[in-house]
């Protein structure tokens, strides 16, 4: 899709758990900054994104009913589906051999690419960004938060200070969806920490797929109880929670 005079309402429904949400609210930053505009309902954009789950079979049911019915939405027009996330990631070969009017699907390590993605060439076939995660967002990353209240404010944001996860359990598939434990610096969470007490955040919830192993993968003693204190010392911030 060009960045000229061509119309850029977007639909975007996220699914699953708060880890999904920050990679939405990233998703959402970036798109945000390139013209879009958000829209309530499906039947009014022209780019419609569901950003999926599915480590459970129930999740999995759930994205594949999302994701048609943004196909179903987009039947005889122009419209774009966009599928990302875990189901994503897991599923794309069977996405675009069953689902071929999906038009562009994102692996949860190419998220950050979606306006990239979308400003390429329509293809006949779906284009696929699927790699090996490595990806985690920091400060300069562009996001809209969207924990807001009736009156529009945000005053929890939910802060993302890991991502991926090096556990091999054998009844979870988190590490193959999500890549291995990518933590971020307390420097960069403290700045992170300080733009959202700017914009009105009072509570912060701190979110990873293992918070007890945080820092364990920087190899520089950084811990969790490193950490809690140094954002707690920034103004604006009242609560946090694990």
């Amino acid at each position: 899709m060009s960045t000229g005079s061509q119309s850029k309402r977007l639909f975007f429904q996220t699914l699953g758990c708060p880890k999904n949400r920050v990679d939405s609210e990233v998703m959402l930053g970036s798109l945000a900054g390139q013209g879009y505009e958000l829209v309530a309902e499906p039947e009014d954009a022209d780019v419609m994104v569901v950003n999926t789950c599915s480590f459970i079979e129930a999740s999995k049911v759930e994205s594949i009913d999302a994701i048609m019915e943004l196909v179903n939405a987009k039947e005889g027009t122009d419209k774009r589906v966009v599928v990302a996330g875990c189901f994503a990631q897991r599923y794309s070969d069977a996405i675009v051999d069953e689902i071929p009017e999906v038009d562009l699907v994102i692996g949860t390590g190419e998220y950050h690419r979606i306006t990239e993605l979308l400003d390429e060439p329509r293809a006949e076939a779906p284009t696929v960004a699927i790699g090996r995660p490595y990806y985690v967002h920091d400060t300069e990353t562009p996001r809209m938060i969207t924990t807001v209240d009736g009156s529009g404010l945000s005053h929890m944001a939910y802060l993302k200070i890991a991502e991926g996860c090096s556990q091999r359990c054998t009844f979870c598939i988190i590490p193959k969806l999500r890549g291995k434990q990518r933590s971020r610096g307390i420097a960069d969470l403290v700045a992170e920490t300080k733009q959202l007490a700017g914009m009105g955040v009072r509570e912060l919830n701190l979110i990873a797929q293992d918070l007890t192993h945080y820092g364990v993968d920087l190899k520089d003693g950084t811990e969790l109880h490193d950490l809690l204190p140094a954002l707690a010392d920034v103004d604006g911030i009242d609560w946090i929670r694990l």
